[in-house]
């Protein structure tokens, strides 16, 4: 105490510094939200929304650090002067998740894979749409084509959705990869059957991506080289973070390989994508572009030429209304596709338009949803010459309505609810189409039914029942070649059925789901698989048809450091000739997947993809077919990733049939009646070399 009996006063250290930072991760410019920071190992803060951080601490040595969710903690030994301290702490990539995501399970069943997953899975050569053909219920026609048939329906059955936009094709032609830049797409869906009521215009299954917005706080940049082709993906916040943009295009100099590989055949493409992003009226405005061109040239003139060019440009805007999400789109598409298959050589260019008005509201696990959409298309037809039996060209009345000018309609409305009533969740919905096209109409009811029963905290019954329609189509689609016969052929329709039991929470936190479905099918086929004539009336007919079957799949978590899955299907496809129901075009009994990925140190990681199918028919001559030979091969992956700074380089190396297992694809009769048929076929393995580099 003093002499005047008060407290001594305490000497006042160094006012306290600002240290201000910015917390990123290690390979790009991302800035990373939510980060904790501490303080001499004292947690003090978290990174904003921009992932800057402000602390106050006394001037001096101190260590600065950084941890967040799927990141690995970094720090830097910092010297605060009188002025305080500003810097970067990188965080690398590959820490432990520490969040924990509940989300609900859908009730209709659904395969869904994120978009990282399906570009390094083996046998996809990085292309995350090449992903379906390892999954369940899944018929690849000829690998490496991207063909398939799912459930015993055809090709031309199968819808493909992209941000819920339908496009006419998923894949370039011949090898080509998807016409989507694959580092846009965030996750992919797949619905074998029983597809929720807001997609439509399919019998069979239906395949649906999504792109994800880019990041509104950095420009990214991405640059990917292959084997066959190159291309750049560029994102870019705009107007101060309100608007995000992203452009993608890629193309491919595949003339020189191809012609190497198979000497008679010759075949390019090219894509590119836009995706622009702005805030607008209280809700969201999206503009998303794609445009996607090829062209095949084979030789054999038996065979003849393709090409096909296609855009599409989606208007959309979201907002929220009362309780409801509302979305306003509006897709408008161009086609422009021509083939010289055998002697019809036939050309294409058609326009469309298809609006659409959507309303969703959720609370408390329950969801109603429902909209009206509709689609109007425009065919311009060209022949260069029509003939039959070569002989002489065919008057216009003598062609089949897909030879013609037309223009094709049509409307539709859908309401659909998900009802949780405790262990079981009811997901009841009604689709209604009515079409228009040869001056007649047609309208098709189409409601379905999802219900899910939690028997225990780990295992679940599902059932599946509905009724769906499309118009008449090619058994193996081509954009522009749609929207024909409704008079000449009527619909096709499916009444679909499915039940599966889930099990999920076993050992290694792998996932098993067994089912089994029946389908009941009204489809276009080709009256004789040996007339390959397009523009006559004869050349297809409609034909009732069973798809029926079983399909298991075990599958281990995605971030896990083996993942990966085993899919089984088991199934049969029928089509009735002659009031004699027997095997169609598609029928494989017996298709196993084993895909896997091991995740090891310094960022490697290797996988593989073990493949088997049995043979499907194939026609020798008239009324007579023979199954081909089943088919195997073995796919392997190695991936290594290197993170600097600033940027990060994604080398990969995928071989598809390391095995070099023969493909036989065609049957020949021979004279000898006691004589094995003549097997044509092909021997490859297909590389896919590349490297991605982003910054």
């Amino acid at each position: 105490m003093g002499t005047d009996g008060g407290v001594a006063p305490v000497p006042a250290g160094p006012p306290a510094v600002a240290l201000r930072g910015t917390v990123l991760a290690r390979g790009g410019h991302r800035r990373i939200k939510g980060a904790t920071v501490f303080v001499d190992g004292v947690p003090v803060a978290e990174t904003d929304d921009n992932g800057e951080f402000v602390v106050m601490a006394a001037p001096g040595h101190h260590n600065v650090q950084a941890a967040a969710s799927r990141y690995m903690a970094a720090g830097v030994s910092v010297d605060a002067s009188a002025s305080g301290w500003t810097g970067e702490i990188r965080l690398p990539p590959g820490g432990q998740a520490f969040e924990t995501v509940v989300a609900a399970k859908p009730v209709t069943p659904v395969v869904r894979v994120e978009g990282e997953a399906a570009r390094t899975t083996p046998g996809t050569g990085g292309d995350p749409f090449r992903v379906i053909e390892s999954l369940p219920g899944v018929s690849q026609i000829v690998w490496p084509f991207a063909l398939y048939a799912i459930r015993g329906a055809n090709p031309g059955n199968t819808g493909f959705f992209l941000d819920g936009m339908r496009v006419p094709a998923l894949f370039h032609f011949a090898l080509g990869p998807s016409i989507i830049h694959p580092y846009l797409i965030d996750k992919l869906s797949f619905y074998p059957g029983g597809y929720p009521a807001r997609l439509g215009g399919y019998v069979s299954g239906a395949v649906a991506a999504e792109t994800a917005a880019p990041p509104n706080d950095i420009a990214r940049y991405t640059a990917d080289v292959r084997l066959y082709d190159a291309g750049g993906l560029v994102t870019a916040p705009w107007d101060g973070g309100r608007g995000t943009v992203a452009v993608a295009a890629r193309y491919a100099y595949t003339g020189l390989i191809v012609s190497r590989l198979f000497g008679d055949v010759d075949f390019g493409y090219a894509d590119y994508q836009v995706r622009a992003d702005h805030t607008l009226g209280g809700g969201r405005a999206t503009l998303f572009a794609l445009g996607s061109f090829d062209h095949l040239d084979i030789k054999d003139q038996q065979i003849g030429d393709a090409a096909l060019n296609f855009h599409r440009l989606d208007l959309r805007w979201d907002r929220r209304v009362g309780p409801f999400q509302m979305l306003a789109r509006s897709a408008f598409s161009t086609d422009d596709a021509k083939s010289q298959l055998y002697d019809s050589p036939i050309g294409v260019r058609s326009y469309g338009v298809a609006p659409r008005l959507s309303f969703l509201s959720g609370m408390g696990g329950a969801t109603l949803e429902f909209g009206v959409d509709g689609e109007a298309q425009r065919f311009s037809t060209d022949l260069a010459f029509a003939s039959v039996n070569g002989m002489r060209p065919t008057p216009p009345a003598l062609l089949a309505d897909l030879a013609r000018t037309r223009n094709a309609l049509s409307l539709r409305a859908f309401a659909a609810a998900v009802i949780p009533l405790g262990r079981l969740k009811l997901e009841p919905g009604l689709r209604y189409a009515q079409y228009f096209e040869q001056g007649v109409t047609r309208g098709a009811f189409e409601p379905r039914l999802t219900a899910r029963v939690l028997l225990t905290r780990a295992l679940s019954v599902d059932a599946t029942v509905g009724r769906f329609s499309q118009m008449p189509s090619l058994p193996v689609g081509v954009a522009g070649f749609e929207g024909f016969g409704l008079r000449d052929l009527g619909l096709q329709t499916s009444t679909q059925a499915a039940l599966g039991v889930e099990a999920s929470q076993l050992p290694g936190d792998t996932t098993l789901r067994l089912t089994g479905f029946y389908q009941w099918l009204f489809v276009s086929d080709m009256r004789s698989t040996f007339n390959h004539d397009v523009t006559a009336p004869e050349f297809l007919e409609m034909r009732r048809g069973r798809g029926y079957g079983g399909e298991l799949m075990l599958r281990l978590p995605e971030r896990a450091r083996i993942s990966g899955w085993l899919a089984y299907t088991l199934s049969w496809s029928l089509r009735e000739f002659d009031g004699v129901f027997a095997a169609s075009d598609w029928d494989q009994r017996h298709i196993l997947n084993l895909v896997g990925t091991i995740r090891l140190k310094d960022g490697f990681s290797v996988g593989g993809r073990f493949h088997f199918n049995s043979g499907r028919p194939y026609p020798v001559q008239a009324a007579e077919y023979e199954r081909l030979p089943a088919f195997w091969q073995i796919d392997l992956r190695a991936d290594k990733r290197v993170v600097f700074d600033r940027a990060t380089l994604d080398f990969y190396l995928d071989l598809g049939n390391v095995t070099f297992n023969r493909q036989v694809t065609a049957l020949g009769a021979v004279d000898n009646p006691n004589a094995p048929p003549e097997q044509a076929g092909f021997r490859i393995v297909l590389p896919s070399i590349g490297v991605h580099a982003e910054w």
